[in-house]
Parts: C-alpha cells; sequence; structure tokens
C-alpha cells in the first residue's frame, strides 16, 4: 500500500536526473548527454507501464513511433541499395530518428516552469563550461576558433552559442521584468548573466560563420525590439544598453565581421551569372554549390524515399567531385534530409514541427508559457532554421538533440494537466 503511491514520485525524480544530465550533456560533453537520454526513455517506459498508459493514446507519441517504423524501413531500403555501406544505414538511424524522443522531454517537464528554467541553466552551465575547456586547451578564444569549437566543427558550435546567447538576453529582460528578485539579489543575477552573455558573444566573433553572423544580431534585434515596445522603464533602460553595448561590439570588430560577409563575392556572381561551370571548387559557397548538385543527381533517382539514412559514401562516388571525398557532410540539413528520408521524411518533420508549435502556442495564449520562454523557443528556432540553410546540423548528434531537447520543453505544455492533449475526456 505505501510502495504503490511512491512509484510515481520515484519515477519522477528518475525522469528529472535524466533530463539534467541530459541538458548539461547537451553541449557539455556526448557521454552524459546519451546517458540522460537513456535514462529518459527508461523512465517514460517504465512511467507507461506503472499506470500512465495514457500517454500512449497522444497523437504525437503515435506520430513518434511511426517514424521510428518508417526510419528503420528506409535504413533497410538503404542497406539494400548500398550494401557495401549496410551497416551505417543503421548505425544512422538516432540521428534520424532525431524528432522520435520529444516525448521523453516533454513527460520530464510537462510545463513546469521551474523545472524548465533549472534545466536551461544546466544547459548554459554545460555550454560555458566547454567554453572554458576550449580557451584552457588553447583550442579556442582569446585568439579565435579554427575547425574545431566545443568539440564539434565551429560552423556546428554556433548553433549552441547563438542560442546560448539569445538564452542570457532573454534572461536578462526576465530578471528586471520580475517581482521576485530585487535589490542585491537581481543585481547579482543579473551580473553573472552578463558575464555569461559577453563570453558568449566573444566566442560568437571568434566563430566567424557567416550565417550566424546574420542570424543572431537579426534575432537579438527582435527580442529587443519587442521589449521596447510598451516596455517598463526599467526594461527599456536594460534594451538601450544592450543594443549600445552589441553597437560597440560590432563596431570593434567591424572588420572580421563584414570581412567574413563579404568572401566568396566572386563565387555568387558565377553562380548568379549561370556559369555554373565556372563555380570555383576551393571557397565554401562553391563547395556547397558542388555538393548540393551532386545531392540533386541522386535524390531525382529516388525523391519519395531517399536513399537511406547514411548518405556520406556518396560524396565519394563521382570520380568528376574527387574533391569532395573529404567531406562528411552536405553542408545543409534540408538537402540531406531529401537525400536521406526523400519526401516521406520531410513530411513526417513538418507535421512533428507543426504539432509542436501548435502546443507551444496555445499554452503562450493560456498564460501558461512565460515569455521570456517563449521569445527563446521562438529566436531559437529561427537560428536553428537558418543555419540548417548552410550546414546539416540537424544531423549531427547536438543538432537532432537540440530538437528534442527544445522541442520536448515546448511540447511538455500538452501534458501539462497530467494527461496527454489529445485524451478523450474520460480517459
Amino acid at each position: 500500500m505505501i510502495v504503490a503511491p511512491l512509484l510515481p514520485r520515484l519515477w519522477e525524480y528518475f525522469s528529472r536526473l535524466g533530463l539534467l544530465t541530459f541538458a548539461f550533456g547537451y553541449v557539455g560533453g556526448l557521454a552524459p548527454a546519451n546517458i540522460g537520454l537513456g535514462i529518459l526513455l527508461v523512465a517514460f517506459l517504465s512511467r507507461c507501464a506503472c499506470g500512465e498508459r495514457h500517454l500512449l493514446r497522444d497523437r504525437f507519441v503515435h506520430l513518434s513511433m511511426l517514424w521510428l517504423v518508417v526510419a528503420l524501413a528506409l535504413a533497410v531500403w538503404g542497406a539494400w541499395l548500398f550494401p557495401a555501406v549496410g551497416k551505417s544505414q543503421f548505425s544512422s538511424l538516432p540521428e534520424v530518428w532525431s524528432f522520435a524522443f520529444i516525448p521523453l522531454v516533454a513527460l520530464a517537464t510537462r510545463g513546469n516552469n521551474r523545472l524548465i528554467l533549472l534545466t536551461l541553466l544546466v544547459a548554459l552551465f554545460g555550454l560555458l563550461y566547454r567554453l572554458a575547456r576550449d580557451v584552457v586547451t588553447g583550442v579556442g578564444p582569446p585568439d579565435h576558433y579554427d575547425g574545431v569549437a566545443l568539440g564539434v566543427g565551429r560552423n556546428l558550435a554556433v548553433l549552441f552559442i547563438d542560442v546560448g546567447a539569445v538564452g542570457c538576453l532573454v534572461l536578462l529582460f526576465t530578471l528586471f521584468d520580475s517581482p521576485l528578485l530585487r535589490g542585491a539579489r537581481r543585481l547579482v543575477a543579473a551580473g553573472l548573466c552578463l558575464l555569461a552573455l559577453a563570453a558568449l558573444l566573444y566566442a560568437w566573433v571568434a566563430a566567424a560563420s557567416r550565417t550566424s553572423l546574420v542570424a543572431l544580431p537579426l534575432a537579438c534585434a527582435a527580442i529587443v525590439l519587442g521589449r521596447l515596445v510598451g516596455g517598463r522603464r526599467s526594461t527599456i533602460l536594460v534594451g538601450l544598453t544592450l543594443t549600445v553595448a552589441f553597437a560597440v561590439l560590432m563596431t570593434t570588430y567591424a572588420g572580421r565581421i563584414f570581412g567574413e560577409l563579404q568572401k566568396d563575392a566572386g563565387t555568387w556572381s558565377a553562380i548568379a551569372a549561370g556559369d555554373w561551370g565556372g563555380v570555383p571548387r576551393d571557397t565554401a559557397t562553391g563547395l556547397r554549390f558542388h555538393m548540393w548538385h551532386l545531392a540533386w543527381d541522386y535524390w531525382v533517382q529516388r525523391p519519395v524515399t531517399g536513399l537511406g539514412p547514411s548518405v556520406t559514401h556518396l560524396l565519394r562516388s563521382d570520380p568528376s567531385r574527387a574533391f569532395l571525398a573529404v567531406f562528411n557532410q552536405y553542408h545543409s540539413g534540408y538537402v540531406e534530409l531529401l537525400l536521406r528520408t526523400g519526401l516521406i521524411g520531410v513530411a513526417f518533420y513538418l507535421v512533428a514541427t507543426l504539432r509542436v508549435w501548435q502546443v507551444a502556442l496555445r499554452a503562450r495564449a493560456a498564460g501558461r508559457l512565460p515569455r521570456g520562454l517563449f521569445e527563446l523557443l521562438v529566436a531559437g528556432f529561427a537560428i536553428f532554421v537558418a543555419l540548417n540553410f548552410t550546414n546539416a546540423i540537424l544531423f549531427f548528434q547536438q543538432g537532432w538533440q537540440f530538437v528534442v531537447l527544445f522541442g520536448g520543453i515546448a511540447y511538455g505544455y500538452a501534458w501539462a494537466d497530467g494527461r496527454p492533449a489529445d485524451a478523450e475526456p474520460g480517459s
């Protein structure tokens, strides 16, 4: 009689352990992230088996389970098409399953704003920890990032840097808007937040990813403008101060920033002129053009199903493009999505995206989703969408885990009242 009531609480603590471990490891280390995700999976299955079977009636859970099966079938299809890389088709499944793990985080958070805040702070700590490691080992600042940043390629690491910076910006506004923190406590919290923001902006300049150099300022500007309109005096003061500080940063590093943005002008001229044969092979834009051209040649052969979860081997398949053999991605998440899963996969991802945003918008309209968190979700999603145009971030571990972490936080509001949004009234 005593054990039964204790089980739900024990599973609650267990799932929170997995959530926080996953959040820290998202950038802090791949091993903790995988361990945390494994704990979340065990907690989800155990809670379903111990009395919460109604979770399995949720439509998003149905979509996730169906996608697990469909992606497995696509792996079988890819292994049949390319027997020589059959094993890699199956080892690539986790990165393709991606959004199917959203329910794990959703069940752990369930719209609990305090837990979500703690989760995001732990994720920020993991990010700053990894950044500090880069500084200590000499991989990154104070000079600049070359090839590797935060344990991955610098063009992939900017996702964490950009979203972390946006999170710090939103947190600053929230601190000055919240009546819960006042006086010295507010100043200390704001000071720590400013230090974290400064470190991330410095890393942002050091990484010098061209898409990020455009995406982050636009995201920050949208948030600041939104806060200035109709904001309180303290909010306006914070917004104007941050705007001036950001302008100083941009001015200080204007040469490096605009130098990066103006690269490959000749490549773009050749593409605009239709001189595709003259597109160079030694520029970032030129290489992407040739990768995408190769991907198109393959995708049109299997537009509906794609060619399997693993497609890196195709970069080595064309003797006339031997210069692409050294790369392990097509530098576009959308190109790879089509190539790996075809139109079937695109349809699944679109439905999942729409469903998660539907829940988030409803929670925001009902007042359950705080403004700051909603701003972070919107800005983070916009940055993620932008960065995937020029890098296949979606199919790297921190990329698909970004979908799981933030998608799970958003979808958790569907279960905030303790039962799935799609459950029958009497269930």
